[in-house]
């Protein structure tokens, strides 16, 4: 082959690298470069070696559950909490509280999760918790759906999916709050808005954990109210009619993506996104004092 034809052949793969392009799926599954972790506070480490927080996690075992708002004993279902149906999951096991400040900030300090793409503080506003005084327990919140990623990445672990989150929460019996049927969500419960106000009348987030009363029968806590959770799933709204019934893992892709609990400002006088079957869906990069989570391994 002579030089200039070889040299001819190179230059038109190279063309041809430029224009391929990842498959919709291998795009979803990449965290965007602004949502990778700057290291220009560490410039001789990739990161640093800080020992990772030692987080309590509950063990959910294999079996089924009805996944989904039973409409035969609750009127107020929406369209994408439906058909009730049973699912089986694989055992597992999820974190017990929200993943706290104090958590997240070590992850920070490691280079392993980043501030710029994943948080967010607003300017002239302290409903952030991560640089506030005293607020190490309180959980992590203003994270984006890859700042979730990453941190539970950086733990050896990933998000819930769903499923994982809802089975979690409820139980095997159907159950309409993590505590049961009854009574209906109150702050010795839940951290909500009460006649008091947001937050149980604190108008805030509390420290992970605070309302034992509201821990799930597997002892997951905080599952409603605090913060809304991200789950790992894409948000589909017919979903459920056409999900495997085996470890569902959610719709391949999507615009949004899922968060479940609700946060402290939910509550009186509306209380129906409080139960262990809302879901709420926002885009993946989109920040907010209500979004916190935990992972799942």
């Amino acid at each position: 082959m002579s030089r200039l034809l070889f040299l001819l052949l190179l230059a038109v793969l190279a063309v041809a690298c430029e224009n391929t392009t990842p498959s919709a799926s291998d795009a979803d599954e990449n965290i965007p470069d602004t949502a990778q972790p700057d290291n220009a506070a560490h410039p001789d480490n990739d990161h640093v070696d800080i020992e990772l927080p030692e987080t309590e996690m509950v063990e959910v075992p294999a079996g089924e559950f009805m996944m989904g708002c039973n409409e035969g004993v609750d009127t107020a279902c929406d369209a994408n909490e439906t058909p009730y149906h049973s699912i089986y999951l694989s055992t597992y096991a999820i974190d017990k509280y929200e993943i706290t400040t104090e958590d997240f900030k070590k992850c920070i300090d490691a280079g392993d999760c980043a501030i710029s793409g994943v948080y967010e503080i607003y300017e002239n506003d302290n409903t952030c918790n991560l640089d506030r005084e005293g607020w190490q327990k309180h959980p992590m919140n203003c994270v984006s759906w890859f700042g979730a990623v990453l941190y539970c990445q950086w733990m050896g672990k990933r998000l819930p999916t769903e499923a994982e989150w809802e089975k979690a929460a409820r139980g095997t019996d159907g159950r309409k709050y993590p505590w049961g049927n009854e009574p209906i969500p109150n702050c010795d419960y839940v951290v909500m808005g009460n006649d008091d106000g947001t937050g149980c009348g604190t108008k805030d987030t509390m420290p992970v954990g605070s309302k034992e009363n509201g821990c799930s029968p597997y002892g997951a806590c905080d599952m409603l109210g605090n913060v809304e959770e991200w789950v790992s799933d894409w948000y589909g709204p017919d979903y459920y009619a056409t999900s495997p019934t085996n470890d569902p893992a959610g719709p391949e892709n999507g615009q949004f993506r899922v968060l479940r609990g609700c946060s402290y400002l939910c509550g009186i006088p509306a209380l129906s996104a409080l139960n262990t079957y809302d879901r709420e869906v926002f885009y993946p990069d989109a920040f907010d004092m209500e979004f916190g989570f935990r992972c799942a391994k």
